[in-house]
């Protein structure tokens, strides 16, 4: 039993919580001010759970241009939330906690006492910290990382990003240049971008006089989408292909970050290392 690592030990808590009918704006607030990504939403008199909003939530539904008409104001929480919310009991192993994951698709799991009181959540991060300090020596970046992540350049346009991301399925892209690493998008970035005014706008476009060929003066459309460039965030943080996966998991639980660009000796994106993937190391020890 000496090395079993159980949920207790890996949860966080308290849990963030709010109700049914609070707002998206409210909601991403709370996001914001507790570097949070899950907001679990109850109903009010008697705190009963009733589903969970994660920042996929919000990518998923707030930037959907098709969808777009209304400010996050005036969202409710129960319009986006996902239900039903999975729990697990906080005695379960860690290893049966990243086995859940990966089966139901899922990215956190409530952890629900005995008498059946909200103890705290278990996400992705919590078992990528449990990974690195249990499982050093293990696995190598390489076994586990995405060896086709997708990728754009720095004027690939907002919603090619989040288009991309929704593919995926990975909730991230790498941008590059020339085959190198030079910022990644995530869900965070997005999230954190304030569109409200962009999105109010019916206009995307605004016109100035400029050189229209020939060297004739005219008036060129300029379209005011944020660009991934003005997204990414810069300079990211890499590991080599060879690297011990448990050295990778503590570089993301000491800087936050769920998103690891892989690179072979020149530099070159070669694979991409996500929170996802430890855990499926995880559940493989």
């Amino acid at each position: 039993m000496g090395m079993t690592s159980r949920v207790s030990t890996y949860m966080s808590s308290p849990v963030i919580t709010s109700l049914r009918t609070d707002s998206l704006s409210h909601i991403r607030n709370l996001m914001i001010r507790h570097r949070i990504g899950k907001v679990v939403i109850t109903d009010s008199p008697r705190r009963r759970v009733e589903g969970i909003i994660s920042k996929s939530d919000f990518v998923r539904v707030v930037y959907n241009k098709k969808r777009y008409i209304k400010p996050l104001s005036n969202i409710m929480a129960y319009e986006i939330m996902s239900s039903p919310v999975y729990a697990i009991q906080p005695g379960r192993t860690i290893k049966s906690a990243a086995h859940a994951m990966i089966k139901r698709g899922i990215g956190s799991l409530l952890v629900i006492g005995s008498e059946g009181s909200l103890m705290g959540i278990l996400t992705k991060a919590d078992l990528v910290r449990a990974f690195a300090e249990k499982y050093h020596g293990r696995f190598r970046v390489k076994d586990f990382m995405n060896v086709k992540p997708p990728t754009v350049t720095p004027t690939h346009s907002l919603y090619y990003v989040i288009d991309l991301m929704n593919e995926s399925g990975l909730g991230k892209v790498v941008v590059v240049e020339s085959g190198i690493p030079i910022g990644v998008i995530t869900k965070s970035d997005v999230m954190f971008l304030n569109l409200e005014p962009f999105l109010r706008r019916r206009v995307k476009y605004y016109k100035k006089m400029s050189i229209v060929g020939r060297g004739f003066e005219g008036v060129v459309r300029f379209y005011t989408i944020p660009l991934a460039g003005d997204l990414m965030s810069p300079d990211p943080l890499t590991v080599g292909v060879d690297e011990d996966l448990a050295v990778a998991a503590d570089v993301m639980v000491k800087n936050r970050i769920g998103t690891l660009p892989v690179v072979d000796g020149e530099g070159a994106l070669v694979g991409l290392l996500t929170k996802y993937d430890v855990i499926k190391a995880l559940r493989k020890v």
